[in-house]
């Protein structure tokens, strides 16, 4: 990530609250921070949720999931 994007703080922070919401109920949340969006969509991935439900829960594009599972969700870890 960029210098800019880190010293932005609502790229990089993450609230459990607002992943698990969606993770759990499977409700929309296009408010989540990058980050956030990434750590959902591991999680999301994880319990067998199709790329194009993954894309509409977050608010990306399925292109985007795609990439994000291609690169191993590497910076939702970080």
């Amino acid at each position: 990530m960029s210098a800019w994007h880190n010293a932005r703080e609502t790229w990089a922070t993450v609230d459990e609250d607002d992943i698990e919401f969606v993770v759990r109920d499977r409700l929309p949340d296009w408010g989540l921070t990058r980050r956030s969006r990434r750590i959902a969509a591991q999680r999301l991935t994880e319990r067998d949720a199709s790329v194009e439900e993954i894309a509409g829960l977050i608010g990306v594009a399925p292109r985007t999931v795609y990439r994000w599972r291609a690169e191993g969700f590497q910076e939702a870890a970080a």
